[in-house]
């Protein structure tokens, strides 16, 4: 199950910009948020992991969970977030160029997409950027370690930044993203941001109640991922796995497809493993 928290730190900073009667500038942060965060769910749903927790913060979310990827699978997760914002820029820039009358309606958008994609591909833990070479260097500890100490490093600049701020005019962004850095750089792990869906599978069954065994024919052309949709605690099912013809290729348990799940892409057809 989805848990949705809000740093309290990002919690006072939307209520600080609405009293400021800037809605249009919370509207266009929490669109390029989800914009980003989506990005991220629907490339790790594509690999087979589940969104476990969200945390917003000034600078974007977080997502948690107890699961690291391969590298391959890092680096794109980490990469599909910034990408989907750099590429809502795009599309609100041909717009402008095709209706230049969207650019007074969308000018906010852009500029809240741009600054939260290029922001977060830098190499400061937790953001994206150091996300990626986590990945690329196998959540390496020492790797870890360093992009934690840029990461208070840089917390620590946009601090000073924040306070300079003031001689002129006051950047409450800087205080509140340098706040919430620093206590994440402080504190958050390398574990990975999601869950394998297999560990939210029902392959363990309730015996304190009558458990069903049914049968579903199911087409050889049907994802992996829909099968699993399948199943539950009271039911012990079976999978028949049938041709365009309703022909059964071949008959599966739970056990075997809990196996085949582990280690395939979950996108993949079933009928890529029916076979030797």
């Amino acid at each position: 199950m989805l848990k949705i928290k809000i740093h309290p730190i990002f919690f006072l900073y939307l209520i600080v910009l609405v009293l400021d009667n800037k809605f249009v500038y919370v509207f266009s942060t929490m669109l390029a948020i989800g914009i980003h965060e989506w990005a991220h769910y629907k490339t790790a749903y594509n690999y087979g992991y589940i969104l476990d927790e969200l945390s917003l913060m000034p600078y974007g979310a977080m997502i948690g969970g107890n699961t690291t990827f391969n590298e391959r699978e890092g680096v794109r997760i980490a990469f599909a977030g910034p990408i989907a914002n750099l590429s809502t820029c795009i599309i609100l820039l041909a717009c402008w160029w095709v209706f230049p009358a969207t650019y007074s309606y969308t000018k906010t958008i852009f500029n809240s997409s741009i600054a939260l994609g290029i922001f977060n591909l830098l190499p400061f833990f937790p953001l994206d950027g150091s996300k990626i070479l986590l990945s690329i260097f196998n959540y390496s500890t020492k790797i870890l370690n360093t992009l934690k100490g840029l990461g208070i490093v840089f917390s620590c600049l946009t601090g000073i930044a924040f306070l300079i701020s003031f001689f002129y005019s006051a950047n409450l962004n800087l205080g509140i993203t340098s706040a919430i850095l620093y206590v994440s750089a402080m504190t958050d792990s390398e574990k990975g941001c999601y869950k394998n869906i297999c560990d939210n599978c029902h392959f363990i069954k309730n015996l304190s109640l009558p458990v069903e065994k049914r049968t579903l024919m199911i087409h050889y052309d049907l994802c992996i991922i829909r099968l699993l949709k399948h199943l539950s605690p009271d039911t012990e099912t079976t999978f028949e796995i049938v041709d365009d013809s309703f022909k059964t290729i071949k008959i599966i348990s739970e056990d075997e497809l809990r196996k085949i799940a582990i280690k395939a892409n979950l996108h993949t057809p079933i009928k890529e493993f029916l076979y030797p």
